[in-house]
């Protein structure tokens, strides 16, 4: 289910509403510069009028990361008790209509980022924003689901391969509350690793013990390449759509068949439903 659509439709925003508003594009803050290596980064910025909030995007020198937490007029956005990977949230991931926030917030209400960079560098967030009146800004009781955004699996590190046994490890992840685990973005942090497709493998994926690879059972290896923040659109088989509840458990298993060893993170962008 679109994000975007949904929310825009529950907040009776038009095209027509961007025409002649000030303060219409996007919601930011200043640049941090020169961060070190797994250095924590807090990104704070303050609504000016009353908006929905769509895009997000977190914009990094370096493409590898960890968000910590989301929170907007201070309640999480987050389902889990993992951290989500930073390229889920790059500009460039083909999931934008994905990482609309859909929620309404009013004058002096704050979007804060909380996460660090993998090896370090510079980081900057820039959401879009739709203006709205002031009457169609919701209570957080009434806009409940919208805070169902993003379902963190963490960051792990796989071994590398040893003779002809690839490494093997584990995302894992527990739900701190009830949500749809929609579109589902796995990243590489290890730079020499990247772009290979063909070393890291995803051999299963557990939600609440039930496996949604469709293959035989401990013959299948997916590569990591298909579930990249680039790998292709909405359409291409990489949305769960699956609900759960509180304390259910969500496992990836991955394997390594590089002679260096790989780590690995992971997001689910939440669909906006019961």
């Amino acid at each position: 289910m679109d994000r975007q659509l949904v929310y825009k439709s529950a907040h009776n925003v038009t095209v027509r509403q961007k025409v002649g508003k000030a303060q219409n594009l996007y919601l930011g803050d200043q640049q941090i510069r020169g961060l070190g290596a797994l250095a924590p980064f807090v990104q704070t910025s303050t609504v000016q009028r009353p908006v929905m909030l769509s895009t997000m995007n977190i914009c990094s020198s370096v493409p590898e990361g960890d968000i910590t937490n989301i929170t907007c007029a201070g309640l999480s956005l987050f389902t889990s008790n993992q951290s989500a990977c930073l390229e889920a949230f790059a500009p460039a991931s083909f999931g934008q209509r994905q990482r609309v926030i859909g929620l309404s917030l009013t004058n002096n209400q704050t979007v804060v980022i909380q996460g660090n960079l993998t090896a370090g560098g510079d980081v900057g967030m820039a959401v879009a924003v739709d203006p709205i009146e002031q009457s169609e800004v919701k209570q957080p009781a009434d806009q409940a689901l919208a805070y169902n955004y993003v379902f963190g699996l963490g960051t792990v590190l796989v071994p590398a391969i040893v003779g002809v046994v690839p490494g093997q490890a584990q995302l894992q992840a527990v739900a701190t509350r009830d949500c749809t685990l929609g579109e589902i973005i796995l990243a590489s942090h290890t730079a020499a690793i990247l772009t290979a497709g063909s070393d890291i493998m995803i051999s299963s994926i557990l939600v609440s013990g039930l496996e949604q690879l469709c293959g035989a059972t401990a013959t299948q290896q997916i590569p990591l390449a298909a579930f990249q923040n680039t790998a292709s659109d909405a359409n291409s088989g990489l949305r769960l759509s699956y609900p759960i509840q509180s304390n259910a458990v969500v496992t990836i298993t991955l394997l390594n068949f590089n002679a260096a060893a790989c780590q690995v993170a992971g997001a689910i962008f939440c669909e906006p439903w019961k």
